[in-house]
């Protein structure tokens, strides 16, 4: 998997690249043949490399979504995220560690959502939560539902930069659960 992850990103594009880019690809594989661990694998390396936008769309049933944010929170992002975007949670149990989070801090990632609340722009806004309030890689796992995506590319086109029009930070957007394909059109 290490081997395959890395030619995989090897073929993405230079996230540190002034020149706007543009990449496809397809990953098949048989029920449970270890698609999940290869995308988590993918992430971990493309927000090493300097990718800061991970969106992963998880299906279109809210338990698959709340089933690979957790294999993200674990594998990814190393928080437990079932408390962390409710603001009335404690601290401690917001940054409760989780997976590789139990072997080291030194690289965090910021989650916009979470087990318990897929993508919700009132959650971000009361959590004061946007792509230019981070310098981390930021972590969405969204669930394919019409009012959620145009929810989330009405949020995101709130990042556009001014002068090109563009979101001029480097995403990867994976769409899991491919039979139910989707296709996020914009810059």
């Amino acid at each position: 998997m290490d081997k395959v992850s890395d030619e995989i990103v090897d073929l993405l594009g230079d996230p540190k690249s002034k020149e706007p880019f543009q990449r496809r690809g397809l990953v098949l594989g048989d029920v449970q043949s270890g698609k999940t661990a290869n995308y988590t694998a993918i992430s971990n390396k493309a927000a090493d490399t300097g990718y800061r936008i991970i969106i992963v769309l998880a299906g279109m049933m809210e338990n698959l979504r709340q089933q690979t944010q957790s294999r993200l929170d674990a594998e990814f992002s190393g928080r437990k995220s079932e408390y962390y975007l409710d603001p009335k949670a404690e601290q401690e149990i917001k940054n409760l560690p989780v997976g590789v989070g139990r072997y080291g801090v030194q690289k965090r990632i910021a989650a916009f959502t979470s087990v318990s609340k897929d993508f919700d722009i009132n959650v971000l806004k009361s959590n004061d939560l946007n792509l230019q309030s981070v310098s981390d890689p930021v972590v969405l796992v969204v669930k394919k539902n019409k009012r959620i995506l145009n929810n989330l590319i009405k949020w995101l086109s709130k990042s556009r930069d001014d002068a090109t029009g563009k979101i001029m930070l480097p995403m990867l957007l994976i769409d899991d659960e491919a039979d139910n394909a989707c296709w996020l059109q914009g810059n």
